[in-house]
C-alpha cells in the first residue's frame, strides 16, 4: 500500500519539487526559521496533491501505458474516490501551510500551481504537442513559492534567474521523456512532437532547448548571482561537464535525461551551498 501510495504522489519528484523550493527559501534569506519548512512542506504537499489529481484525470490513459498501467487507480489499488479525497486533502496542507507564512503572493503562486497544471496542462496534452511548454511553467515555480514564503518578492531579479533557468530545464526534460514513450503516448492518444513533425524536427526541437538550457546556466554566475567567490567557479565547471555531456548523448535519450536532471539538482545543492558559505 506505502509503494502505490508513493507512486501516487510520485515521491521523487515532489522531493525534487522540495529541494527546489528550500533552494529558493534560503536565496532570499540565509538565516534558517520555521518559514522555510512551511515553503518546503507546502510545495512538497502541493506537488502530492497535484499528482494525485493528474493520475486522476488520466486514469483511463494510463491504463494504456506499460510507464504507468501499474499506478494505483488502473492497476486497481485506489478507488477515484479515495485519490480525488486524498489529492484535496494535500492541496488543502498546502495552503495550511502557506497560511502559516503569511505571504499572499505564495498563495497565488500555489493556486496558479493547481490551476495550470491540472487544469490547463493536462487537458490540452492530448491537444497539442507543445503542451509541454505551458506544463514548464508549472514546474518553474516551487524555487518562486520558497522564496515568497520566507517574505521575498517575486518580481527580484535573482529568483526570477531560477525560474528561467527552471524553465528552460523543464522544457527539454518533458520533451525527452516525451520522445522516449512516444509509441505509448500516441497509444494513448497524447500528443507528441515526433509524432507530429517527424523524429527529425523533434531532435532540433530538443536540441535548441538543451543549448538554451545550458546557456542560461553559464550566465547565473557571470550575473552576479553568488554571493561567494568559490561556488561561481564550481558552477561553470559544472555546466560544462554537463553540457558536453548532454549534447554528446544526443543519441542515447536515456542518458541525456539523467545528464539534464542531475544538472539541475546540482543547480539546487550550488544555491543551498552558497547560502551556508556565505553566512
Amino acid at each position: 500500500m506505502i509503494g502505490h501510495f508513493f507512486d501516487l504522489i510520485r515521491i521523487r519528484i515532489s522531493l525534487m519539487v522540495g529541494l527546489s523550493s528550500f533552494a529558493g527559501a534560503c536565496l532570499y534569506t540565509h538565516h534558517f526559521n520555521s518559514k522555510h519548512f512551511y515553503g518546503v512542506m507546502a510545495a512538497i504537499f502541493l506537488s502530492f496533491g497535484c499528482s494525485a489529481l493528474n493520475q486522476l484525470q488520466e486514469k483511463d490513459s494510463d491504463a494504456m501505458m506499460k510507464r504507468t498501467v501499474r499506478r494505483p487507480l488502473p492497476d486497481g489499488q485506489m478507488l477515484p474516490g479515495e485519490v480525488f479525497g486524498l489529492a484535496l486533502i494535500m492541496i488543502g496542507l498546502s495552503g495550511c501551510f502557506i497560511f502559516l507564512t503569511g505571504s499572499l503572493q505564495a498563495f497565488i503562486l500555489g493556486s496558479v500551481t493547481v490551476v495550470g497544471y491540472n487544469f490547463v496542462y493536462t487537458p490540452i496534452k492530448k491537444k497539442t504537442p507543445f503542451a509541454l511548454m505551458a506544463g514548464s511553467v508549472i514546474g518553474s515555480l516551487p524555487p518562486a513559492i520558497g522564496y515568497t514564503c520566507v517574505g521575498g518578492n517575486i518580481t527580484d531579479t535573482g529568483i526570477l534567474l531560477v525560474t528561467a533557468v527552471l524553465y528552460l530545464w523543464q522544457t527539454p526534460h518533458f520533451a525527452i521523456l516525451a520522445e522516449k514513450y512516444s509509441e505509448e503516448y500516441a497509444r494513448a492518444g497524447f500528443m507528441t512532437i515526433s509524432g507530429i513533425y517527424g523524429e527529425r524536427k523533434s531532435r532540433i526541437f530538443v536540441n535548441v532547448w538543451t543549448m538554451a538550457y545550458i546557456c542560461a546556466l553559464l550566465y547565473i554566475p557571470a550575473a552576479g548571482f553568488y554571493k561567494t567567490s568559490t561556488v561561481p567557479m564550481i558552477h561553470i565547471a559544472m555546466t560544462v561537464f554537463f553540457g558536453l555531456s548532454m549534447l554528446l548523448s544526443f543519441r542515447y535519450q536515456k542518458m541525456r535525461f539523467h545528464y539534464i536532471n542531475l544538472s539541475a539538482v546540482m543547480f539546487f545543492i550550488l544555491i543551498l551551498t552558497d547560502s551556508v558559505i556565505s553566512k
